[in-house]
Protein backbone atom coordinates (compact mmCIF):
# COMPACT_ATOMS: atom_id res chain seq x y z
CA UNK A 1 0.00 0.00 0.00
CA UNK A 2 1.56 3.50 -0.83
CA UNK A 3 2.52 5.92 1.70
CA UNK A 4 0.30 8.59 2.32
CA UNK A 5 1.62 12.22 2.15
CA UNK A 6 -0.07 14.95 3.83
CA UNK A 7 0.72 18.34 3.03
CA UNK A 8 -0.84 20.86 5.05
CA UNK A 9 -0.56 24.06 2.85
CA UNK A 10 -0.28 24.21 -0.89
CA UNK A 11 1.44 26.97 -1.52
CA UNK A 12 4.90 27.64 -3.22
CA UNK A 13 6.78 24.95 -1.10
CA UNK A 14 3.95 23.20 -0.26
CA UNK A 15 2.41 23.03 -3.94
CA UNK A 16 6.31 22.36 -5.11
CA UNK A 17 6.44 19.34 -2.98
CA UNK A 18 2.88 17.54 -4.27
CA UNK A 19 3.73 18.26 -7.93
CA UNK A 20 7.05 17.14 -7.10
CA UNK A 21 5.89 13.97 -5.09
CA UNK A 22 3.12 12.74 -7.53
CA UNK A 23 5.82 13.46 -10.47
CA UNK A 24 9.20 11.60 -9.32
CA UNK A 25 7.90 9.05 -6.51
CA UNK A 26 5.33 6.84 -5.37
CA UNK A 27 3.51 8.42 -2.31
CA UNK A 28 0.14 9.56 -2.53
CA UNK A 29 -0.26 13.32 -1.90
CA UNK A 30 -3.45 14.48 -0.43
CA UNK A 31 -3.14 18.30 0.50
CA UNK A 32 -5.16 21.43 3.05
CA UNK A 33 -5.45 24.52 1.68
CA UNK A 34 -7.70 27.07 3.23
CA UNK A 35 -8.58 28.79 -0.83
CA UNK A 36 -11.46 26.12 -1.56
CA UNK A 37 -10.00 27.29 -5.54
CA UNK A 38 -6.31 26.53 -4.76
CA UNK A 39 -7.80 22.42 -3.52
CA UNK A 40 -9.39 22.35 -7.12
CA UNK A 41 -6.45 23.54 -8.93
CA UNK A 42 -4.27 20.73 -7.21
CA UNK A 43 -7.18 18.30 -8.18
CA UNK A 44 -7.12 19.53 -11.68
CA UNK A 45 -3.12 19.05 -11.99
CA UNK A 46 -3.57 15.68 -11.00
CA UNK A 47 -0.77 16.09 -7.98
CA UNK A 48 -2.90 15.54 -5.13
CA UNK A 49 -5.34 12.21 -5.12
CA UNK A 50 -7.26 14.56 -2.62
CA UNK A 51 -7.60 17.79 -1.32
CA UNK A 52 -9.28 19.28 1.98
CA UNK A 53 -9.87 22.79 3.11
CA UNK A 54 -10.63 21.16 6.39
CA UNK A 55 -6.92 20.34 7.91
CA UNK A 56 -8.06 17.39 10.30
CA UNK A 57 -9.42 15.58 7.11
CA UNK A 58 -5.35 15.51 6.30
CA UNK A 59 -4.48 14.39 9.41
CA UNK A 60 -6.80 11.43 9.59
CA UNK A 61 -5.27 9.97 6.56
CA UNK A 62 -2.20 11.09 6.48
CA UNK A 63 1.25 8.71 7.60
CA UNK A 64 3.39 11.14 6.52
CA UNK A 65 2.51 14.95 7.49
CA UNK A 66 3.94 17.53 6.30
CA UNK A 67 3.41 21.45 7.75
CA UNK A 68 4.27 23.97 4.62
CA UNK A 69 2.85 27.15 6.11
CA UNK A 70 4.70 29.88 7.83
CA UNK A 71 6.38 29.06 10.79
CA UNK A 72 4.47 30.85 13.43
CA UNK A 73 0.96 29.38 11.26
CA UNK A 74 2.86 25.94 11.23
CA UNK A 75 3.09 26.07 15.12
CA UNK A 76 -0.21 27.01 16.02
CA UNK A 77 -1.98 24.60 13.78
CA UNK A 78 0.21 21.90 15.27
CA UNK A 79 -1.21 22.99 18.37
CA UNK A 80 -4.32 22.79 17.36
CA UNK A 81 -4.08 19.16 15.36
CA UNK A 82 -2.02 17.30 17.74
CA UNK A 83 -5.11 15.45 19.97
CA UNK A 84 -5.71 14.09 16.28
CA UNK A 85 -3.02 12.73 15.00
CA UNK A 86 -2.24 8.51 15.40
CA UNK A 87 0.32 7.02 16.29
CA UNK A 88 3.26 6.24 14.13
CA UNK A 89 2.45 9.30 11.87
CA UNK A 90 5.63 11.18 10.54
CA UNK A 91 5.75 14.88 11.15
CA UNK A 92 7.78 16.81 9.58
CA UNK A 93 7.70 20.73 8.35
CA UNK A 94 9.81 22.91 5.78
CA UNK A 95 10.15 26.02 7.89
CA UNK A 96 12.71 28.38 7.52
CA UNK A 97 13.11 28.45 11.23
CA UNK A 98 13.16 25.88 13.94
CA UNK A 99 12.84 27.05 16.91
CA UNK A 100 9.20 27.71 17.58
CA UNK A 101 7.53 25.09 15.95
CA UNK A 102 9.94 22.41 16.92
CA UNK A 103 9.44 23.79 20.81
CA UNK A 104 5.74 23.49 20.00
CA UNK A 105 5.95 19.78 18.42
CA UNK A 106 8.06 18.33 21.40
CA UNK A 107 5.59 19.88 23.85
CA UNK A 108 2.65 18.33 22.39
CA UNK A 109 3.78 15.43 20.10
CA UNK A 110 1.58 12.64 20.78
CA UNK A 111 2.54 9.18 21.57
CA UNK A 112 3.85 7.03 18.95
CA UNK A 113 4.19 9.69 16.60
CA UNK A 114 7.79 10.88 14.73
CA UNK A 115 9.13 14.21 14.30
CA UNK A 116 12.04 14.63 11.85
CA UNK A 117 12.51 18.73 10.39
CA UNK A 118 13.66 18.95 6.77
CA UNK A 119 14.12 22.05 5.33
CA UNK A 120 14.37 22.19 1.41
CA UNK A 121 17.00 25.22 0.35
CA UNK A 122 14.97 26.69 -2.65
CA UNK A 123 12.03 29.53 -2.91
CA UNK A 124 11.61 32.22 -5.03
CA UNK A 125 10.64 35.96 -4.59
CA UNK A 126 6.95 34.98 -5.84
CA UNK A 127 4.64 32.72 -3.74
CA UNK A 128 1.77 30.80 -4.09
CA UNK A 129 -0.03 27.67 -5.75
CA UNK A 130 0.80 29.25 -8.91
CA UNK A 131 3.96 29.34 -8.85
CA UNK A 132 4.88 25.79 -7.81
CA UNK A 133 6.51 23.42 -10.06
CA UNK A 134 7.53 19.78 -9.72
CA UNK A 135 11.30 20.69 -9.99
CA UNK A 136 11.91 23.53 -7.86
CA UNK A 137 13.40 21.05 -5.08
CA UNK A 138 16.04 20.03 -8.37
CA UNK A 139 20.15 20.53 -7.68
CA UNK A 140 18.60 22.61 -4.18
CA UNK A 141 20.38 21.44 -0.71
CA UNK A 142 17.78 19.80 1.01
CA UNK A 143 18.49 19.85 5.20
CA UNK A 144 17.39 16.91 7.65
CA UNK A 145 17.76 18.15 10.86
CA UNK A 146 19.42 15.53 13.15
CA UNK A 147 17.47 15.78 16.47
CA UNK A 148 18.71 12.32 18.41
CA UNK A 149 18.55 13.80 21.70
CA UNK A 150 14.86 14.90 21.82
CA UNK A 151 11.84 11.89 22.06
CA UNK A 152 10.54 11.14 19.08
CA UNK A 153 13.31 12.55 16.86
CA UNK A 154 14.01 8.71 14.87
CA UNK A 155 16.91 7.43 12.17
CA UNK A 156 14.79 5.44 9.81
CA UNK A 157 12.38 8.27 9.19
CA UNK A 158 15.23 10.57 8.65
CA UNK A 159 16.68 8.44 6.01
CA UNK A 160 12.96 8.27 4.47
CA UNK A 161 12.70 12.33 4.34
CA UNK A 162 16.46 12.16 2.95
CA UNK A 163 15.33 9.64 0.23
CA UNK A 164 12.69 12.01 -0.72
CA UNK A 165 14.78 14.61 -1.21
CA UNK A 166 17.26 12.28 -3.15
CA UNK A 167 14.24 11.47 -5.22
CA UNK A 168 13.07 15.04 -5.65
CA UNK A 169 16.62 15.67 -7.17
CA UNK A 170 17.89 17.54 -4.26
CA UNK A 171 21.28 17.05 -2.43
CA UNK A 172 20.99 16.35 1.15
CA UNK A 173 22.89 17.29 4.13
CA UNK A 174 22.20 16.65 7.37
CA UNK A 175 22.94 18.93 10.21
CA UNK A 176 21.77 19.39 13.86
CA UNK A 177 18.96 21.28 14.91
CA UNK A 178 20.94 23.11 17.44
CA UNK A 179 22.63 25.27 15.02
CA UNK A 180 20.27 25.62 12.14
CA UNK A 181 18.15 29.20 13.46
CA UNK A 182 21.75 30.63 13.46
CA UNK A 183 22.93 29.20 10.35
CA UNK A 184 19.59 30.26 8.28
CA UNK A 185 20.39 34.01 9.67
CA UNK A 186 23.41 34.31 8.42
CA UNK A 187 22.93 32.77 4.57
CA UNK A 188 18.97 33.72 4.67
CA UNK A 189 17.50 35.79 6.67
CA UNK A 190 20.27 38.65 7.50
CA UNK A 191 20.96 39.15 3.69
CA UNK A 192 17.04 39.25 3.10
CA UNK A 193 17.56 42.62 5.40
CA UNK A 194 20.39 43.17 3.61
CA UNK A 195 18.56 43.34 0.15
CA UNK A 196 15.99 45.61 1.94
CA UNK A 197 18.53 48.01 3.31
CA UNK A 198 19.86 48.09 -0.14
CA UNK A 199 16.76 48.76 -2.51
CA UNK A 200 15.34 51.62 0.70
CA UNK A 201 18.77 53.27 0.18
CA UNK A 202 18.74 53.44 -3.64
CA UNK A 203 15.25 54.46 -4.06
CA UNK A 204 13.90 55.80 -0.84
CA UNK A 205 14.75 59.43 -1.37
CA UNK A 206 14.02 62.06 -3.76
CA UNK A 207 16.22 60.69 -6.41
CA UNK A 208 14.80 56.91 -5.81
CA UNK A 209 13.26 57.01 -9.15
CA UNK A 210 15.94 58.31 -11.40
CA UNK A 211 18.73 55.73 -9.19
CA UNK A 212 16.23 52.59 -10.04
CA UNK A 213 15.91 53.71 -14.01
CA UNK A 214 20.01 54.11 -14.19
CA UNK A 215 20.09 50.33 -12.34
CA UNK A 216 21.15 47.52 -13.81
CA UNK A 217 21.83 43.88 -13.05
CA UNK A 218 24.39 44.18 -10.09
CA UNK A 219 21.20 46.25 -7.86
CA UNK A 220 18.84 43.43 -9.37
CA UNK A 221 21.26 40.65 -8.23
CA UNK A 222 21.35 41.63 -4.50
CA UNK A 223 17.77 42.80 -4.24
CA UNK A 224 16.20 40.57 -5.61
CA UNK A 225 14.97 38.66 -2.41
CA UNK A 226 13.08 42.26 -1.19
CA UNK A 227 10.35 41.73 -3.78
CA UNK A 228 9.62 38.42 -1.23
CA UNK A 229 6.26 39.16 0.81
CA UNK A 230 6.55 41.10 3.48
CA UNK A 231 4.38 39.72 6.08
CA UNK A 232 6.13 36.27 5.30
CA UNK A 233 9.22 37.72 5.69
CA UNK A 234 8.55 39.47 8.76
CA UNK A 235 7.41 36.13 10.39
CA UNK A 236 10.48 34.39 9.00
CA UNK A 237 12.50 37.33 10.86
CA UNK A 238 11.18 37.84 13.72
CA UNK A 239 11.04 34.37 14.14
CA UNK A 240 14.32 34.45 14.44
CA UNK A 241 15.13 37.53 16.11
CA UNK A 242 18.12 36.92 18.26
CA UNK A 243 20.34 35.16 15.85
CA UNK A 244 19.16 37.88 13.30
CA UNK A 245 20.57 40.49 15.62
CA UNK A 246 24.06 38.42 15.87
CA UNK A 247 24.33 38.41 12.01
CA UNK A 248 23.70 41.77 11.50
CA UNK A 249 26.07 42.53 13.99
CA UNK A 250 28.58 40.71 12.03
CA UNK A 251 27.64 42.55 9.35
CA UNK A 252 28.60 45.93 10.91
CA UNK A 253 31.83 44.46 11.83
CA UNK A 254 32.35 44.15 8.38
CA UNK A 255 31.52 47.13 7.16
CA UNK A 256 33.55 49.04 9.88
CA UNK A 257 36.18 47.16 8.39
CA UNK A 258 35.49 48.02 4.72
CA UNK A 259 35.22 52.00 5.85
CA UNK A 260 38.18 51.59 7.74
CA UNK A 261 40.18 50.63 4.46
CA UNK A 262 38.68 53.23 2.25
CA UNK A 263 39.18 55.67 5.20
CA UNK A 264 43.07 55.20 5.79
CA UNK A 265 43.57 54.46 1.84
CA UNK A 266 44.76 50.92 2.09
CA UNK A 267 43.82 49.85 -0.77
CA UNK A 268 46.13 46.92 -1.24
CA UNK A 269 44.08 45.49 1.70
CA UNK A 270 41.17 46.28 0.21
CA UNK A 271 42.09 44.52 -2.73
CA UNK A 272 43.23 41.87 -0.42
CA UNK A 273 39.40 41.46 0.96
CA UNK A 274 37.76 41.67 -2.38
CA UNK A 275 39.97 39.03 -3.43
CA UNK A 276 39.04 36.80 -0.01
CA UNK A 277 35.30 37.62 -1.05
CA UNK A 278 35.74 36.27 -4.17
CA UNK A 279 36.88 33.05 -3.05
CA UNK A 280 34.40 32.44 -0.93
CA UNK A 281 32.17 33.49 -3.47
CA UNK A 282 33.68 30.83 -6.10
CA UNK A 283 33.19 28.07 -3.86
CA UNK A 284 29.97 28.39 -3.05
CA UNK A 285 29.46 28.00 -6.85
CA UNK A 286 31.37 25.07 -7.11
CA UNK A 287 29.12 23.51 -4.26
CA UNK A 288 25.78 24.44 -6.63
CA UNK A 289 27.60 22.48 -9.46
CA UNK A 290 28.03 19.11 -7.35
Amino acid sequence: MKRKVGIIGLGLLGGSLAKGLAKYTDYEVIGYARRPEICEAALVDKVVARAYTDPKQVVAEADILVFALPPDTNARLFEELAPLIRPRTLITDVSSTKTNFAGTVKQHLPEGAKFVSIHPMAGSEKGGYDMAKADLFKNCTWIVLEDDVKDGWDAEAAAELAQMGKLLGSRVECIPMSVHDGFMATISHMPHTVASMIATIAGGDEYGDLRLRLAAGGFRDVTRVAGGNPHMWREIITGNRDEVVRALSDLEKQISIIKNLLLTADDDTLELYLSNAKQIRDKFSFYRRI
